[in-house]
């Protein structure tokens, strides 16, 4: 049943609405609790570095869209420019305007495209800062070509930061609005924040990596050499930043890190330099039985046939080859400032001698071998000319002739090439040979 008792339901409305009441008041202080305050003197720092100052854009600016409904003043400034903290540029039309077609645009949804503006201030252009305004969750950079506000070639930047913006340093907001148009201190300061989360990254892996290095003292020095660079980059990222009137309570950590590591350092550069030379040495010593055993090759009784001296100049060659290799083997000893042991030094400079020594008698020993491989050559070359003589005789006048006279021709001009050869090896006895082998080629050309 209805209760009419008209105080009571005046009391219920007054109840509700004091609730309602309440609960505006609670939601309001929450909200004004969760937004950040205004900061005045960090909104005055800014104003002072850009308002009245001239800078260059660095991303495309709109200026205005066709709007034949709207004056003239109002079109050339329909258009605002919303640079998001990721880099993401977007062109919104902040006033109503019918485009020829009827098309309405929402001032606050309705976003056109870079190619939709009719003016805009390319970026690289020379702009005048006319002011600077802070919203709820941007910050709205006003410019102009001209320092004329109502003129074509204005425009506007709207830095998309969001209500924590408020919380931040003049230098945070700064280096932000930075990215919109050149301002080389914040720039700067923006490459070495940058540069300085990437090495803090940096360090922390390497650091990694040098501690679990192990007992392997090649890979501790060189997990500690990359170290100490991350370091250094470091100290020197925030030397620069303290140059600019920055300062950072950190920096002294990575500068403290760097002396202890250099000992550190020092201790495993020994260590690996011992190392290595403890290797070379060990290699030195195992080259020992493949020098053994070419050596041998070397020293055997001078070779009878040309196929032995082949062999035996081969053996030369990979003699001069390991002795190449020892040679860098001490090199290497001698670079890690390790002295070579006397004798390995010794060792190399008497192959070097035997080598010189044995080559020389090898191309001589080649030389008379090639004289005797040609005399025998030449002997079988003549039983053969006898044979081709005594054919083209039995075909004269016959119709085998012409290919008798050809068998003759071509063993005479084998006979020349052969005479020819020894002749300049020094053999007299081949030189008049090789004049009548001429001449007779010559003759039995002729026919």
């Amino acid at each position: 049943m209805r209760d009419l008792n008209p105080r009571k339901h005046k009391g219920n409305i007054m109840s509700r609405m004091l609730k309602v009441l309440i609960i505006l008041c609670v939601a309001a202080a929450t909200a004004a609790a969760a937004s950040p305050k205004r900061n005045p003197d960090v909104e005055r720092a800014v104003k002072s570095e850009l308002v009245g100052k001239t800078f260059t854009t660095k991303i495309l600016v709109g200026s205005y869209i066709p709007c034949p409904n709207a004056p003239r003043n109002d079109a050339l400034k329909m258009v605002d420019t919303e640079l998001a903290l990721h880099g993401q540029i977007g062109y919104l039309a902040r006033m109503d305007c019918f485009f020829p077609g009827g098309m309405f645009i929402d001032s606050t949804r309705y976003y056109v495209q870079q190619n939709s503006l009719s003016g805009n201030i390319p970026s690289g252009t020379s702009v005048w800062i006319l002011g600077v305004d802070f919203k709820d969750d941007r910050v709205e950079v006003r410019l102009s070509t001209n320092n004329n506000d109502s003129a074509e070639g204005s425009g506007k930047i709207k830095y998309m930061v969001g209500a924590v913006y408020r919380t931040w340093s003049a230098d945070e907001l700064m280096e932000v609005i930075a990215r919109g148009i050149e301002i080389p201190t914040y720039e700067k300061l923006v490459q070495l924040k940058t540069e300085f989360e990437a090495l803090r990254a940096n360090l922390q892996e390497s650091e990694s990596k040098y501690n679990s290095s192990g007992g392997d003292t090649t890979l501790k020095l060189t997990n500690a050499i990359a170290l100490e660079q991350v370091l250094e980059n470091l100290q020197k990222n925030r030397a620069e930043f303290t140059a600019m009137g920055k300062s950072d309570p950190q920096a002294g950590v990575y500068s403290e890190k760097l002396r202890t590591l250099a000992p550190e350092i020092t201790r495993l550069t020994e260590e690996a330099r011992k190392a290595r030379a403890a290797n070379l040495r060990n290699q030195l010593q195992a080259q020992l039985s493949q020098l053994s055993e070419v050596q041998n090759q070397v020293r055997q009784k001078p070779p009878s046939t040309l196929a032995e001296w082949q062999r035996r100049s081969d053996s030369l060659a990979r003699y001069s080859a390991l002795l190449d290799e020892r040679q860098k083997l001490l090199d290497g000893l001698q670079n890690g400032n390790e002295a070579p042991y006397s004798e390995d030094v010794k060792y190399v400079s008497d192959g070097r001698v035997e080598i010189e020594t044995a080559q020389k008698a090898l191309e001589h020993g080649r030389e008379q071998l090639e004289l005797a491989d040609l005399t025998s050559q030449y002997s079988q070359l003549t039983r053969k000319h006898a044979q081709m003589l005594d054919a083209y005789s039995r075909a004269f006048a016959t119709a085998k002739e012409k290919a008798a006279l050809q068998d003759l021709i071509v063993v005479l001009g084998q006979m020349v090439t052969n005479r020819d050869r020894a002749a300049g090896l020094g053999d007299k006895t081949a030189a008049a040979q090789l004049i009548k082998c001429r001449a007779e080629a010559e003759k039995y050309k002729r026919k």
